[in-house]
């Protein structure tokens, strides 16, 4: 069995640092469970490209982009507002 460990603090400041800046950390659906998923890269050293709708993607802000209008994500004020996951 593999080891397994917590990457994250997983306190509010880990959420909301994803929700200040979405396009950093958004991946296609296909991919939210692969945790071997890496974000696009156009580095010499290491190139990825993500496809998504016939689009491919080799930086990770272009996709994030791309993937927030295409889930239609709030935004950062609405998905920043104490209200959103404290009701």
């Amino acid at each position: 069995m593999p080891l397994m460990y917590q990457q994250e603090s997983l306190q509010m400041e880990f959420c909301l640092n994803c929700h200040r800046a979405p396009e950093k950390y958004l991946r296609p659906r296909e991919q939210v469970f692969n945790m071997r998923y890496e974000q696009p890269a156009n580095n010499p050293l290491h190139k990825n490209v993500v496809s998504v709708n016939g689009h491919d993607y080799d930086d990770q802000i272009e996709l994030g982009n791309a993937l927030k209008d295409l889930y239609k994500v709030r935004s950062v004020k609405d998905i920043t507002s104490c209200n959103t996951c404290h009701r």
